[in-house]
């Protein structure tokens, strides 16, 4: 340990005597370094960790053939019957506006059965969780989540027993839960256990999410065979129930999976895509510092000689190389971790909010142990290449004196990890380049609507307040002509969901007049859409034939609707739809087609073909009416002259004056919607395209190192060449040509590898091959002229030698 000591400190002082190899390295090291260790702490929360729940390895979710989730009755049939399930739980969540003793606050609730705590095994940590009987049969009571406990409350455990105001209705504060429970997401603010979640039971409805617990020793599979055998059983279990035959043949088979695998989705591809694309960064830098050692190695031959001459173990000379590399290493660990502690903020703070489990990402213990051994790891892989390129004794004395011409192969090694470079950094500008072109083909999308200078927010009105449909009608319609007469609005309507956000949309059968159904057959489902008058010219859609929905249409309650082009695609192909009946609710109450819009996207802008749509007015939805949604909580849009945002504080006061007790939730520009929607492929390319140019620039850097050195190596060589009539071009071309040969070759590499793994990133590009000539071609072109321009600049340098100089210095 002593001697490890006194080697660490000559290693130390030796370093210090030479500030821009150690300034180098260790620059080129932390930034590689901390690029790497902050994609691993988001790997590492997201994809590695388990959930935040105990055992959660055991959590399902409950899922069948299509997508279908769980329905009340559902629920009752698997937790009554299935063996291998512990406890069974359902939720679906809602918008509410929270009033009482502080301003009103639209928040998201979630509407829970009391099994939830037991499967996920997760206890308030003030008060208790809700009962079965509460909100059924006894009072409503709230549980809160620990962000709005302490937002709205202080974090004052006063509050448990208080009594708020939810929707109108009083509920009393039972409980808070821990900080970091955030089921289904973060956004949850308020649990309830809500007989709504048990009174719309019946076998057909199956619009709420599903979680369980398996039994210790119980797999998915055994579940999935349980729940299928279950779900063919339901005609004998329920057989006074005319609808279970079709929902049993509806559900076919339980596909449940992990709940882990419910919450990360596909984000997990991108997430070890960017993992790799910054480890190629870490190797790029790792060849760029072990050039750095080759130079400073063999600056020292002679002195390595001279140590052996005199009686050197070889086991002296390794640790008088490995402890110079392990400190350099170490000290860009250190630094790299400062840069990722500062990059994960930044990723938390920029990340899509559809990236889950973002509120967990953090650069944790795991993630610094990783980034300690990768650190070692490096310098151990750099500070071994002088040990393994030492040659015999007499020929280290030898080449120590050598100074005109170089042995053959003395440069290989530097040429290699020259090529490598080349060959790492065309990896990643292939896929930096194909996430760009995916990017730019999914913003030049026609969404069918124009999100600029556009405020969105959205409105509840409380059942309590407003308990039948004209009052909300009659709310709707004064607050759109509020928000109409404010300065610097050009339109403002409602409509119960927008383009990309389906999860607040309404999915119904749509029957056209004169079509009978054939016998046993079900109608197609359309989107269907609730709008006051106005709402195509606020949101900026086209209505390409006929007319938009009116004033008129609204205050009179005409029976019309308007389609989409896809709807008359579907329903109408070659027809004129203007003039059709269609309906989606009673059979005596049809809709007449006065218009067709535009196609818009329903959840992402990347849909391979847009949904049918039918827009009705707001005052005749409903099941009397022509079907469709609640207009109870809706989406607002203002489009605005002036900067939309601006207009909040007129908004919130122009609500105010109709309702002082409605909340304004989620105020933000049309335009963010539409951004979020590209969001992830967005922060997939941003990330990659640095890794790109970060591994370009220290590839650049490190060719330009390589050949400058060489050139300096060769200085003798190329003063003989000289002095003997080669002409200066020639000796440049000289330079270039062996420089280019490297890069070549570096290319060839590289590029076979990117089309060999450009499939990995297939899932994450649109409307682009992953093997896409244009982009390669023009990567290639850009990484070989770079390189020759990094082999040129010494090569110019050469050329310029002064033969008498050359030979004189050698």
């Amino acid at each position: 340990m002593e001697r490890l000591t006194q080697e660490l400190r000559h290693a130390a002082r030796r370093l210090l005597r030479a500030p821009s190899f150690t300034v180098a390295t260790v620059i080129t090291l932390a930034l590689a370094i901390g690029a790497t260790a902050s994609i691993f702490a988001v790997v590492q929360r997201v994809v590695l960790n388990p959930l935040p729940y105990p055992d959660s390895g055991r959590l399902i979710q409950l899922v069948h053939a299509g997508g279908i989730g769980m329905g009340a009755d559902l629920y009752a049939h698997y937790a009554g019957r299935a063996r291998t399930l512990e406890s069974v739980a359902i939720w679906d969540d809602t918008e509410v506006t929270l009033t009482g003793d502080r301003e009103p606050e639209r928040l998201r609730i979630a509407r829970v059965t009391p099994s939830l705590a037991s499967v996920l095994r997760v206890v308030p940590i003030h008060g208790r969780w809700v009962r079965e009987t509460e909100g059924v049969t006894d009072a409503q009571t709230a549980v809160l989540s620990y962000g709005l406990w302490m937002r709205r409350y202080g974090g004052d455990t006063a509050v448990i027993g208080r009594s708020i105001t939810v929707n109108g209705v009083p509920m009393e504060v039972i409980g808070v839960m821990p900080a970091g429970f955030a089921y289904p997401d973060p956004d949850i603010g308020i649990w309830i256990n809500d007989e709504r979640l048990r009174r719309l039971a019946g076998l057909g409805f199956i619009t709420h999410t599903g979680v369980a617990r398996l039994r210790e020793g119980v797999t998915i599979d055994d579940a999935r065979t349980e729940l299928t055998r279950l779900i063919a059983d339901l005609p004998n279990a329920y057989p006074e129930s005319p609808r279970v035959a079709n929902l049993a043949s509806t559900l076919k088979v339980a596909t449940p999976i992990s709940l882990k695998e419910a919450t990360i989705g596909n984000v997990a591809r991108a997430l070890w895509i960017l993992l790799a694309s910054v480890s190629l960064v870490l190797l790029v830098a790792c060849a760029n510092v072990a050039n750095l050692f080759l130079v400073r190695s063999e600056a020292r031959q002679a002195e390595v000689a001279v140590r052996l001459a005199l009686g050197a173990a070889r086991r002296g000379i390794a640790r008088y190389f490995l402890t110079e590399s392990l400190i350099l290493s170490l000290a860009g660990a250190g630094i790299g971790l400062g840069l990722a502690w500062a990059a994960v903020q930044f990723l938390v703070a920029a990340g899509p909010a559809t990236l889950p489990r973002l509120h967990e990402i953090r650069l944790d213990g795991y993630a610094v142990t990783f980034t300690i051994a990768v650190s070692i790891a490096a310098g151990l892989a750099f500070g071994t290449i002088p040990l393994l390129r030492q040659a015999p004794r007499p020929a280290l004395l030898r080449d120590a004196g050598r100074g005109t011409t170089g042995g053959a192969g003395r440069f290989g090694t530097r040429q290699l990890l020259m090529g490598a470079q080349i060959a790492f950094a065309l990896v990643l500008l292939a896929a930096a380049g194909l996430m760009v072109r995916s990017f730019q083909n999914l913003r030049s999308i026609d969404a069918g609507f124009d999100p600029t200078s556009t405020l969105t927010f959205r409105l509840g009105l409380p059942a309590s307040q407003y308990p039948d449909h004209d009052r909300v009608v009659r709310a709707h319609r004064a607050i759109t002509e509020r928000l109409s007469t404010l300065p610097g609005v050009l339109a403002a309507s409602a409509a119960n969901c927008l383009p990309l956000e389906n999860e607040r949309c309404v999915s119904s059968p749509l029957r056209v007049d004169g079509r009978p159904l054939p016998e046993g057959a079900s109608a197609p489902g359309v989107w269907l859409h609730g709008v006051t008058d106005g709402y195509f010219e606020a949101i900026g859609m086209r209505v390409q034939r006929g007319r938009g929905i009116d004033r008129d249409d609204v205050e009179r309650r005409r029976l019309v609707v308007v389609v989409n082009q896809a709807l008359v695609d579907a329903y109408f192909p070659g027809q004129d739809p203007i003039g059709q009946r269609v309906t989606s609710g009673s059979d005596d109450v049809w809709g007449t087609i006065v218009g067709v819009a535009s196609n818009t996207p329903t959840a992402a802008l990347n849909e391979s073909s847009r949904a049918p749509k039918l827009y009705m007015p707001m005052s005749v939805t409903g099941p009397d009416g022509l079907g469709g949604p609640n207009p109870a909580n809706v989406s607002y849009i203002v489009r605005s002259a002036t900067p939309p945002l601006g207009l909040l504080q007129s908004v919130r006061r122009a609500i105010g004056s109709v309702d002082p007790d409605l909340a304004v939730a989620q105020p933000r520009t049309l335009q963010d919607i539409f951004d979020r929607a590209s969001a992830q492929m967005a922060f997939t390319m941003v990330l990659l395209a640095i890794a790109a140019v970060v591994a370009l620039t220290l590839g650049v850097v490190g060719i330009y190192g390589a050949m400058s050195y060489i050139v300096s190596q060769r200085a003798g060589e190329i003063g003989v060449r000289v002095a003997l009539g080669a002409k200066p071009s020639n000796v440049a071309g000289m330079i270039v040509w062996q420089g280019g040969i490297v890069a070549v070759v570096g290319i060839g590499i590289g590029l076979g590898v990117a089309l060999g793994t450009s499939r990995f990133i297939e899932s994450l590009l649109f409307d682009v091959s992953p093997s896409d000539p244009a982009i390669f071609a023009a990567i290639v072109a850009l990484l070989f002229g770079i390189s020759l321009l990094a082999c040129w600049l010494p090569a110019r340098r050469a050329s310029r030698l002064n033969p008498v100089d050359a030979l004189r210095a050698n």
